[in-house]
């Protein structure tokens, strides 16, 4: 099963897709970005979650499902420039803490700063797998 799907299976319509990367975004990434991110990045530069607002019915984004390229290229920077963690930024838990694509393609994840990670998920699509079922109805 691809990612986008398995994201819209946990996530039902509360997710947005962004247009794809231009094809300089593109070349650019394929130097950097592991495989099954730039197959999404070629979907979708990014994707955010959206929630429908009760008083307008609007749809509104409320976080990152995935970064997008120009972010996973700022907080991949920022956190290896600062704190030496290889590996690739793509997604944050709300929270602060930060899910990294290690160069073996394994996903791990840093709550705090200063500490090694926990390995979270095998590849990015077991991470996606992983994420608990959202009720949305509630």
């Amino acid at each position: 099963m691809d990612i986008i799907s398995l994201i819209q299976q946990k996530y039902g319509n509360n997710y947005q897709l962004s247009p794809p990367l231009n094809s300089s975004q593109y070349d650019e990434a394929k130097a950097i970005l592991p495989e099954e991110l730039l197959n999404i990045m070629k979907i979708s530069n990014g994707i955010e979650e959206t929630m429908i607002t009760p008083n307008t019915g609007r749809i509104e984004v409320i976080g990152s499902i995935i970064y997008s390229y120009d972010d996973i290229k700022k907080w991949t920077t920022f956190y290896y420039a600062e704190y030496g963690y290889e590996g690739i930024v793509f997604a944050g838990d709300g929270a602060g803490g930060e899910f990294f694509i290690k160069p073996n393609g394994q996903i791990y994840y840093y709550e705090y700063i200063g500490e090694d990670g926990e390995l979270f998920a095998d590849s990015l699509s077991d991470f996606f797998k992983r994420l608990p079922e959202f009720d949305f109805t509630n």
